[in-house]
């Protein structure tokens, strides 16, 4: 697929999917961020990490979907553009921060064609978006440019199992989306071609604890593969620098 085709079907998703499952398809992307367990918690992983690491104040949440991230991100504080390529996903971010009495900045923008949004941003956050492009180091490029010296990128992406997963197929064959897994081993080496340096990587094992010794000894086997070679549904984080 070539990159124009691959833009125009991450375009029509939103029309696409409500076309097919009605506007409860909308009505999730309003309240994901509520009601989707792996969301919310993923996000507190997140969370914990913006506590113990700087990023911010003045925002890029690039390929922000219905602007959730970007919601979270300005309640702390920050100013955030909320980015996407889609018009529709932007739309729903803008409803998202209305009802929510929440100010964002939104713009369309293409992450892997290129953006010109500004060149000293503090930080950068990409969740659940770089997967949907074939070459992520192209992507991370562009956010090297966006970033002032010194400032930090911040990625959320599903681990490497997740090509191979039935909603990715899914989503292939219904829609035309691009759908990679990451891992830690691609995503390091693309920003580290990107220029960025001092690397870290965390988890997100919230949710993995339960009563019985059954069930604790399969979360101990999640947690160990999670840290280890990825477990699918386990979100890989990782965040970087950009030289100052």
């Amino acid at each position: 697929m070539t990159e124009s085709a691959t833009a125009a079907a991450e375009r029509a998703y939103v029309q696409r999917a409500t076309e097919k499952d009605g506007e409860a398809f909308q009505e999730f992307l309003r309240h994901k961020g509520f009601v989707d367990p792996s969301f919310v918690q993923t996000w507190g992983a997140v969370t914990e990490v913006l506590r113990q690491r700087e990023f911010g104040p003045r925002i890029l949440d690039l390929g922000c979907g219905p602007g959730w991230t970007s919601l979270f991100l300005a309640a702390r504080g920050l100013e955030v553009t909320a980015a996407d390529l889609s018009p529709d996903m932007l739309d729903i971010a803008r409803d998202n921060a209305a009802r929510h009495g929440v100010t964002l900045r939104t713009a369309e923008a293409d992450m892997q064609a290129g953006f010109d949004l500004g060149h000293d941003f503090d930080g950068v956050l990409i969740f659940d978006a770089l997967h949907h492009c074939q070459d992520e180091t192209t992507v991370l490029r562009h956010c090297f440019k966006a970033l002032r010296p010194g400032g930090a990128i911040l990625l959320v992406e599903p681990d490497w199992f997740h090509e191979f997963g039935g909603s990715a197929r899914h989503d292939r064959r219904e829609f035309g989306t691009t759908e990679r897994g990451m891992g830690w081993g691609r995503m390091s080496r693309a920003l580290r071609s990107a220029g960025f340096s001092d690397l870290q990587r965390f988890y997100s094992l919230q949710g993995t604890f339960a009563r019985s010794p059954w069930q604790r000894l399969r979360s101990l086997a999640v947690a160990a593969l999670t840290v280890t070679v990825g477990f699918p549904h386990r979100s890989v984080i990782g965040y970087a620098r950009k030289p100052g």
